[in-house]
């Protein structure tokens, strides 16, 4: 027995110290273009190279790193000896979270997998590293789930949010936030919303490109300071007001709801700490964009959905179904895309209850809780368009991803497209050989420029039919575009620091509330970017959150939990068809702004809720 005992142990020793060094050579790995043997004079000093590639570096750093490693697995082991495991789920969550990180590197660094990919030396050190991520995002997971299924997060007595809670978090919210609106007084503008404002003054004709209804409110704002104060600044700063009222309101709203769920003080505080010192919360605040109403009006919607399938008999509460009603409005109303998110979650609740009650009640819950939305933000948006003589949004701007593989293939391929694909391009894109020079692997929008916007519904179909002809002749150009388009999204590594600094507008004076104002928070927001504090930003960190709560929820049957974060799936849909990551992360805001509440709200379930959810 003894000697099966010593045995074990050194098997534990021998899988802890190769997992360690697995890691610290992933941690260390430094990845770059393929080697090539024409590159080096003999065949004996490519192999040379090579091996010194595979090795890397065992620098004091690596050493460093290694003995950590080994510290930590000892210590994941011991946590997580005896406990209750779901092997599977944790290995295949670490697997996709090493897989992101590794074809982000590649991606970020070559607009390719050739880092990873491209030679059997990058091959072997892709193994290798993949090995080490996965080792250590399966043991930090286990510790998470752990923590998440032993501790609670309820109960803990009176506290500070234990009465008025939303009163409370909103006030602290919007003190926190005032200070970063002041300095950057009027507030600071993005191009689109510059955009907006212009459509209301009459520099440019209304247009749906951007959501109607909020142009009119922000641009409306600003005319009327300009009418009634001769100072555009005076509206912009109301509209920043407001701005700022809605994402305090539903940020505070999730406080209120864990806190009559019988939240824990320290979670309470915790998410009341992350809404304050979150860089993208008071960035945002100060900014002049459509997304932040937007995304405090999703914050919402996911907040009454979850509570909806969490109880659905909530659906007969006149109160609770006409708030929900117009929260979803809004949702629409505020984002173009907000549609799809509302239908598409809708269905995903009403598919949720089909086994759960009778036809009569999911009909009443498809159109109570969403059909009627639907249609009345459809025909107000209608009526808006037609009352302003709005031209309608352009199709290709729901066509970015198509367009980017399009422009690859012309790229490398553009000699072998027949007469007929050629016309079908050009129709849409124009010349094709524009549109191969105009490819940029971080962002569609130039190519997507190009798109004419008079182009028939039968020259589009052409050209889809073009574009998937190209696919079969030659499917790598396509999958590397894809992955060129959406990486960003998957991957912390990426960092995606949000500061919109627009070029001077005259219609409305920027610059802070005093000289330099606005450099200081320009400085300010780059720095927190390069601190802890920028991970609590990061768009690729927050859908790994999202997944892992996902996993969890999955691992404990938690399945109205997991069906309330339908919105969120939703959107990363919509963010990988947008026209790039970087620059651009706002796309994501319904996900960043979403995922804490979503923790919180999972965790308070009762054990009677957790039953109740499971169904």
């Amino acid at each position: 027995m003894k000697e099966k005992a010593s045995d074990l142990t050194k098997a534990l020793c021998l899988r802890i110290l190769a997992k360690s060094f697995l890691t610290a050579y992933a941690l260390c790995t430094a990845f770059h273009a393929p080697l090539a043997p024409g590159q080096y004079e003999t065949f004996i000093d490519y192999a040379i190279a090579s091996i010194y590639e595979i090795l890397g570096e065992y620098d004091l750093r690596f050493f460093l790193l290694l003995l950590l490693a080994v510290v930590f697995y000892r210590f994941a082991h011991r946590r997580l000896e005896g406990t209750e495991q779901d092997g599977r789920s944790s290995a295949l969550l670490a697997g996709f979270f090493a897989l992101c990180l590794l074809f982000g590197q590649s991606y970020h660094l070559a607009a390719d997998s050739s880092y990873i990919l491209g030679s059997p030396v990058n091959l072997l050190k892709s193994a290798l590293s993949f090995g080490g991520y996965a080792g250590l995002f399966r043991a930090l997971i286990g510790l998470v789930w752990q923590a998440m299924d032993s501790h609670g997060f309820t109960g803990g007595g009176e506290h500070f949010f234990s009465r008025h809670a939303f009163s409370r978090s909103f006030l602290i919210l919007a003190g926190a936030y005032l200070p970063f609106l002041l300095l950057a007084f009027p507030g600071n503008l993005c191009w689109d919303a510059i955009g907006q404002i212009e459509q209301v003054m009459g520099s440019a004709g209304y247009s749906t490109h951007h959501p109607l209804f909020h142009t009119l409110i922000m641009g409306g704002l600003v005319k009327a300071g300009q009418t009634l104060f001769h100072s555009p600044e005076i509206g912009l700063f109301v509209y920043m007001l407001l701005q700022d009222a809605m994402l305090a309101a539903a940020l505070a709203a999730t406080i209120g709801v864990l806190s009559r769920r019988g939240a824990s003080f320290p979670l309470l505080l915790t998410l009341q700490a992350l809404y304050c010192v979150t860089p993208v919360y008071s960035n945002m605040a100060s900014t002049a964009v459509k997304d932040v109403p937007f995304a405090a009006c999703m914050v919402l919607y996911c907040l009454w959905l979850a509570l909806l399938l969490e109880e659905p008999r909530r659906i007969h509460s006149r109160r609770f179904v006409i708030s929900f009603f117009l929260i979803q409005v809004s949702v629409i109303l505020l984002r173009n895309n907000g549609l799809y998110v509302v239908v598409l979650s809708g269905i995903a609740g009403f598919l949720f209850l089909f086994r759960k009650y009778g036809l009569r009640e999911r009909l009443r819950f498809l159109l109570a809780g969403f059909g009627a939305s639907v249609l009345t933000a459809r025909v107000i948006l209608a009526l808006l368009a037609f009352a302003c003589h709005a031209s309608p949004g352009s199709i290709g701007e729901m066509m970015s991803l198509p367009f980017q593989q399009t422009a690859r293939y012309l790229l490398l391929y553009q000699q072998e497209i027949t007469p007929e694909e050629r016309a079908a391009i050009e129709a849409v894109l124009g010349d094709v050989g524009t549109v191969a020079d105009k490819y940029d692997p971080a962002s569609a929008d130039p190519v997507k420029a190009l798109f004419h916007r008079d182009a028939s519904t039968g020259e589009v179909f052409s050209y889809m039919k073009a574009w998937l002809r190209g696919f079969f002749r030659h499917p790598g150009p396509y999958i590397e575009a894809f992955f060129a388009h959406i990486y960003g999204w998957f991957t912390p590594g990426v960092s995606n620091s949000i500061r919109y600094e627009a070029d001077t507008y005259e219609t409305v004076r920027q610059g802070g509330l005093f000289p330099n104002a606005e450099k200081l928070l320009i400085f300010y927001y780059r720095f927190a970017a390069r601190t802890p504090l920028g991970l609590l930003e990061n768009v690729g960190a927050s859908v790994w959150a999202l997944f892992l709560l996902a996993f969890y929820q999955r691992r404990r049957g938690l399945s109205a939990a997991l069906c309330a974060g339908a919105p969120l799936w939703v959107s990363l849909l919509i963010c990988m068809a947008s026209p790039c990551f970087l620059g651009h992360p706002r796309y994501a805001f319904p996900i960043l702004f979403t995922v804490p509440f979503l923790y919180g709200f999972t965790l308070t379930l009762a054990p009677a809720d957790r039953k109740a959810a499971r169904k």
